[in-house]
């Protein structure tokens, strides 16, 4: 397929997207975050310290804030360090040279093997042990093999996609789609650290109860991440996304705006729908893994609005991008609705 190259200041209108999903931000975010970025300043691995404040100037934790805002201070402190050295991990992803490729599989080589008990050999396994020394402790056996499994599928995903980059080659939607969610979306990751988030366990008969919701959850979280963090992936030369997947199979911008904004929509709708179906008559570990889930997909649709790891500004963080006109410039998004404010 061919890519369509966008033009600074290319636009859009987003259309409204509903917002049927509970949502909440913890009520102690300041405080967690400066205990992240302490952390983040100190041993998380970054080529530069460039790299570091450029990082640090995303704001990372506010992820965390808004997909799990009723998790307790000690969990919510793993998951967000966990969280960081993930997407870190993503970025140094993009490098898809063969030295690129050399880091990426020896971190995560090395990280598999921090998650099962042994020292770790490169900085990102030293970060993670500095996590994993207690977040460990609080994860049962069961789930601690679950994450290693679904880690493992994540990065599988990943240096697939690191190969797609290198040779600049964009796959149809539904093979785009089924590689992201089973693998380099790290949706279910996030379902396993969910349950830690509740300090929940679900067993089998739980889990496979839950795979439709858990596949509904997986495209909300793809559509709502891709529908925002578009431009900075574009401008940046990664087109392993559905906005440039379907331009390049001869749809518009604009048009894959609406296409992506209808999905969203309808998962949003399923969603809803699925949780009151299945509260009906949940046990309370499901019913408390249920809570967290719902926020944590109400979260990401909310954080991907504000970002500025998508975003190139920090403008959005008390201002989400609503529906309304979007301009998409290299270094930046704009929208309509913060520059009449502005003005």
């Amino acid at each position: 397929m061919l890519l369509m190259h966008l033009f600074p200041g290319a636009r859009y209108r987003l259309p409204p997207i509903p917002q049927l999903l509970a949502f909440g931000r913890h009520p102690h975010a300041a405080e967690l975050e400066r205990r992240h970025d302490q952390w983040l300043r100190t041993s998380c691995p970054f080529a530069t310290d460039a790299g570091r404040q450029r990082f640090l100037s995303h704001r990372s934790a506010l992820w965390t804030a808004a997909t799990f805002p009723t998790t307790e201070p000690v969990r919510f402190h793993d998951l967000s360090r966990l969280t960081s050295l993930l997407f870190a991990f993503d970025d140094l992803c993009l490098d898809h040279t063969d030295s690129g490729v050399h880091t990426a599989k020896s971190s995560l080589a090395d990280c598999l093997g921090v998650l099962r008990g042994e020292p770790p050999s490169t900085e990102y396994g030293q970060a993670l042990h500095g996590i994993w020394d207690g977040m460990g402790l609080r994860m049962p056996p069961g789930q601690r093999d679950r994450l290693i499994a679904a880690l493992t599928d994540f990065a599988r995903g990943c240096f697939t996609e690191m190969a797609s980059r290198a040779d600049q080659t964009v796959p149809d939607f539904p093979s785009y789609v089924r590689l992201r969610i089973q693998q380099s979306l790290a949706a279910w990751i996030y379902f396993i650290l969910t349950e830690y988030a509740a300090a929940v366990d679900l067993d089998a008969e739980s889990r496979e109860a839950l795979d439709g919701l858990h596949w509904l959850s997986a495209e909300h979280l793809l559509f709502a991440n891709d529908l925002f963090s578009f431009r900075a992936e574009h401008f940046g030369g990664d087109h392993l996304n559905a906005v440039c997947v379907m331009t390049a199979a001869g749809a518009s911008l604009q048009n894959a705006v609406d296409e992506l904004v209808r999905l969203l929509s309808a998962r949003e709708h399923d969603m809803a729908a699925a949780l009151a179906t299945l509260r009906a008559d949940a046990s309370p570990p499901v019913l408390a893994y249920l809570e967290k889930l719902e926020y944590v997909v109400s979260g990401n649709l909310a954080q991907a609005r504000f970002a500025p790891r998508y975003h190139g500004t920090q403008e959005f963080i008390d201002h989400p991008i609503d529906q309304g006109t979007v301009t998409l410039w290299p270094d930046r998004t704009e929208h309509s609705a913060l520059k009449q404010k502005a003005e």
